[in-house]
């Protein structure tokens, strides 16, 4: 039998959580995926919450270095902001599982977590690092006047949803060349109509 690596199953888990909901895969499930008795995945992971995280650090990976010219954009610059939009739209179109599995997983992070207080969002690391980053450029923005009046959380929500559920509800296909181009296209339009002064 083949050695299966901790990348190989991290990689099909993030397709099984993206398809199925962190709650409905089992690790037979994934066990069976990737040619493993499910006991076996005890070798590599103590269980599918690691997995689970495994999967979202591979998620942030790719998703955090998108993010970082938002970090240094002093004073706030929309073309920036765009650019930062842009390159995250294409991410996403390429990766639509990606897109998916945060996308569960900012709908429900106590499935992910695994316990939490009731009526409380715990959120996972990487989901308060995208907003984190995302609200604070909108409000440094807000405040040089480079974008109009706006709810700082509200537009991260907005800016969220039009980068994720085009692909996260899409075939579950990557784009292609030309269908990448007009995803990007759309989003930085969409954003940058809804922030515009």
């Amino acid at each position: 039998m083949s050695r299966i690596s901790r990348d190989r199953i991290v990689q099909e888990a993030l397709s099984l959580f993206a398809e199925e909901g962190f709650d409905r895969v089992t690790l037979r499930d994934l066990g069976s995926r990737v040619g493993l008795h499910n006991s076996s995945l005890f070798h590599h992971f103590r269980g599918k919450g690691e997995i689970a995280h495994g999967a979202l650090d591979r998620v942030g990976e790719g998703l955090l270095p998108c993010l970082e010219p938002l970090t240094a954009d002093d004073p706030p610059r929309l073309d920036v902001f765009l650019g930062v939009v842009g390159a995250l739209a294409e991410r996403f179109a390429v990766r639509p599982q990606e897109a998916r599995f945060l996308l569960r997983v900012l709908m429900d992070p106590r499935a992910l977590e695994g316990a939490g207080r009731p009526g409380r969002r715990t959120y996972p690391a990487l989901a308060v690092r995208l907003f984190t980053a995302l609200a604070g450029w909108l409000r440094r923005a807000q405040d040089a006047g480079t974008v109009r009046a706006i709810h700082g959380p509200r537009a991260t929500r907005m800016v969220l949803g039009a980068l994720l559920l085009e692909p996260a509800l899409g075939e579950g296909e990557a784009a292609g060349a030309e269908d990448l181009q007009a995803r990007r296209g759309e989003a930085v339009a969409f954003v940058g109509g809804a922030l515009a002064p």
